[in-house]
């Protein structure tokens, strides 16, 4: 243990070791206990000026110690716009969320120390050293740090330090991006962006000093992904070496930042390796242009799909093959009229020849044979145009349909838009509710016991109303045999807990547990994790998804029926 461990500004919050470094500051991992129950928390703690000689070097260089103070002031207020930066994304599942911040001011000298509260999570150095990653956690990590980059470039910031030193994961298996301590938001900057960041995930424009924009974030993913597939290495090191020097790693550094082409990932298929080379493409117009680009590739591979250009190439290959089959009967037709003329040419040639009564020389039957032969050749010319016009009526229904497919799917993406930013916003608010109850679990009164039917609930009181409820269905109670939790936030269902221990269920083995939670807004299920820890939002086409969560809005509603919950009953006991 650290004997140095700063003391926390949150009298409840205890510093209990030192987790790591970021791009400003040090983390610390911190603990509270309330009633026997233990919190954590990670406390990141930046001081500035970091220390005394930085501090000299200013003061050296100013006239005075006003000009000093504000020199470093600025830099205050520069890792102050971190903690407004993650604001944006509080409530998100892929961004590490903030909770609290506090600046404290040395009173003796120039000096301050800026504390953030964060969400405790395992950092993704920990979380590879204790398990193997598979491909498709790779892409699953892909798809989630891509989610992340998405909200980065809908607030226009580029976070511009991605690597894996900066990566989380939660313990519900979702991989988080956290340390925005470098990132500015990209209308603030787009004049003159400034060279920061780890050299080992930067972009080559950005290590050049050019300007830049968010695909160098999209990049630098590509860059930790191909790291994740090449074990462990980054492009142009040695597999064969054991012992890697830094003129091997500053010799790799510049065969990247020079252009040469990266081998593929060793640990990669084919399909996945060319996707984490065109996220790596030295030329930003041959990357993936946005985040949802790339995200919609990943998620793409993970379902078995093809790339897009290649089912693109497909379509089209098939398309010409109709094209030629379409044509075929219009040149065998074709082929027809000129044999039957031709045939036909001769044989007007060989006619008898007769003479009249007068004695003049007549070939007999020319008219009555030209009056059999022109309905043929029009008979002919008419399937010729009928064909003609089949495969014209064929051609437009194609781009008609083609047409009407762009359109509706112009529409869906419109609604789903919509819809996604509505489900944000939902989310965001039972992100809320659910952070609130985990910090002020402790403070809430118990009314019940087991006696009563093994059923109990628990309220607080808000000004004289009840604002959160809750009900624990004991297995012995439970309909499924498993252990039960009800969260009503204003008498409204919002939050259902499911789980079931190697105790309750004789399928588990021993140890193990099956979790299963379900979100609610306004009586519908917006959200349910599932016992793998896939999170499912408002998957409405899902009839799983919506069984499941009917079955336990209605059981929620027949325990509070049979308790007489409510919030009105409550306030008045």
């Amino acid at each position: 243990m650290d004997k140095h461990l700063p003391v926390s500004v949150w009298p409840e919050w205890k510093i209990v070791e030192k987790i790591g470094e970021g791009s400003f500051g040090k983390v610390y991992k911190a603990c509270r206990t309330e009633q026997g129950t233990t919190f954590y928390s990670a406390i990141k703690v930046i001081t500035i000026p970091s220390n005394q000689g930085e501090l000299s070097s200013v003061r050296s260089e100013s006239p005075n110690e006003q000009s000093v103070k504000e020199y470093f002031q600025g830099l205050v207020d520069e890792c102050i716009q971190e903690v407004s930066t993650m604001e944006y994304f509080r409530g998100n599942s892929y961004v590490v969320s903030v909770e609290d911040y506090k600046v404290v001011e040395y009173l003796d000298d120039i000096g301050w120390d800026i504390f953030i509260r964060m969400e405790y999570l395992t950092s993704f150095m920990e979380y590879c050293a204790e398990k193997p990653l598979k491909e498709e956690d790779v892409i699953h990590l892909g798809i989630d740090l891509c989610k992340a980059l998405e909200y980065c470039q809908c607030q226009n910031i580029i976070h511009r330090d991605i690597k894996p030193e900066n990566i989380f994961v939660s313990r519900f298996g979702e991989f988080k991006l956290g340390d925005f301590g470098i990132a500015r938001e990209l209308d603030r900057s787009m004049s003159g962006l400034s060279k920061k960041g780890t050299f080992s995930y930067m972009a080559p424009e950005m290590y050049k000093g050019e300007e830049y924009d968010a695909r160098v974030d999209i990049y630098s993913l590509g860059i930790v992904l191909y790291k994740l597939c090449n074990h462990n290495r980054l492009p142009f090191i040695s597999l064969q070496k054991q012992l890697i020097t830094y003129h091997d790693k500053e010799n790799a550094l510049n065969r990247r930042m020079a252009g040469e082409e990266l081998p593929m990932p060793a640990q990669a298929d084919n399909t996945l390796g060319e996707v984490i080379l065109k996220a790596c493409a030295y030329d930003r117009d041959k990357r993936y242009q946005t985040a949802v680009e790339f995200r919609e590739v990943l998620e793409r591979l993970r379902s078995g799909e093809n790339t897009l250009s290649k089912h693109g190439q497909r379509k089209h290959k098939q398309t010409n093959q109709k094209t030629k089959i379409a044509d075929e009967p219009e040149k065998q037709l074709a082929g027809e009229v000129e044999k039957t003329v031709a045939v036909r040419k001769p044989v007007q040639k060989q006619m008898p020849v007769s003479k009249s009564k007068k004695g003049a020389p007549q070939r007999k039957t020319s008219k009555k044979k030209r009056k059999k032969f022109d309905p043929l050749v029009a008979a002919v010319l008419i399937m010729l145009v009928a064909v003609c016009v089949i495969i014209g009526v064929f051609i437009w229904m194609l781009r008609a349909n083609a047409e009407l497919q762009q359109l509706k799917k112009s529409v869906t993406e419109t609604v789903q838009t919509a819809e996604n930013k509505q489900l944000q916003e939902t989310l965001e608010k039972i992100q809320t509710q659910a952070t609130e109850i985990s910090d002020n679990l402790n403070s809430y009164s118990w009314i019940g016991s087991e006696d009563q039917g093994k059923i109990s609930y628990l309220k607080q009181l808000d000004n004289g109303n009840v604002q959160l409820m809750k009900v624990l269905i004991y297995p012995s109670m439970s309909k499924d045999g498993d252990y039960q939790e009800y969260y009503y936030w204003d008498d409204e269902l919002f939050f259902a807990y499911i789980w079931a221990d190697s105790h309750t269920l004789s399928t588990l083995k021993d140890g193990e547990q099956r979790v299963d939670r379900y979100y609610y807004d306004e009586g519908k299920l917006v959200r349910w994790i599932d016992e793998n820890n896939r999170c499912h939002d408002n998957e409405t086409d899902n009839d799983e998804y919506k069984s499941r969560g009917e079955k336990y809005r209605n059981f929620a509603e027949e325990y509070k029926n049979q308790l007489n919950l409510s919030a009105e009953s409550n306030a008045e006991s």
